[in-house]
């Protein structure tokens, strides 16, 4: 059952955000970004009719949008008790990024010789504000924009569905993970846009390899010292 306060921080949430609240990704948005926050928390039982009438939706598109962050791995759907806020295990976390890391370097080899000097300066001017963000949220969204650009001449829309759908479920962890991996993340970025830039695609591909297996083992550290460490969740 969702307390009084996180009712309370996720009408505040909403209340910050700009958009159609009848329509269910924008829903989504809202829900995804309080489960990053906190507000709601792993385990935590997602009673439909307090949300739809916290929020001021109706309950279809309110079920809609759960339903997407059920394909997200964010929510899950437990017979007659309805939804609930997912837990992400050490070993699952492990798995995505395994996934990630395959899917991106795939990526960044099909679009590599269609980067442009733009792409180049648009991903620079991400990097300069990224380094000037001091939100969790703000700063992975940025950083899934700069990630994106390299990948987007690719033209592979369903490849990177899925992998935004992987982010979406490991990135739960940005507000603890952040503070621990942010310098070594950004100095990364930084070579990863400068091999880019001196067109070196397999310096690139080995400099995107290192940045994701490091982001993977340093939240999979992170994860252990929050006590994160429950066995995967049964599919």
């Amino acid at each position: 059952m969702i307390g009084l306060t996180n009712l309370e921080e996720l009408r505040e949430l909403a209340s910050r955000r700009e958009g159609d609240l009848a329509a269910p990704y924008f829903i989504a948005s809202v829900l995804r970004e309080a489960i990053y926050r906190g507000i709601l928390p792993e385990g935590y039982q997602l009673h439909q009719a307090q949300l739809a009438l916290m929020l001021g939706v109706s309950p279809i598109p309110l079920r809609e949008a759960l339903r997407i962050l059920e394909s997200e791995g964010l929510v899950a759907f437990r017979g007659h008790k309805g939804a609930y806020v997912t837990s992400l295990s050490v070993e699952e976390a492990r798995e995505l990024y395994e996934m990630v890391c395959q899917l991106e370097v795939h990526l960044l080899r099909l679009a590599f010789p269609k980067i442009t000097r733009s792409i180049v300066e648009e991903a620079r001017g991400i990097l300069d504000l990224m380094e000037r963000e001091d939100d969790c949220i703000a700063w992975r969204d940025l950083n899934e924009r700069f990630h994106g650009l390299f990948y987007e001449p690719a033209e592979r829309p369903l490849i990177m569905s899925v992998l935004a759908r992987f982010r979406q479920n490991t990135d739960r962890n940005i507000r603890i993970h952040l503070p621990c991996m942010r310098e070594e993340s950004e100095r990364q970025h930084r070579r990863l846009l400068e091999l880019v830039e001196a067109q070196d695609l397999e310096g690139a591909v080995e400099a995107l390899r290192h940045h994701l297996e490091y982001t993977s083992n340093d939240l999979q550290s992170c994860m252990r010292r929050h006590g994160k460490t429950s066995p995967p969740r049964k599919r």
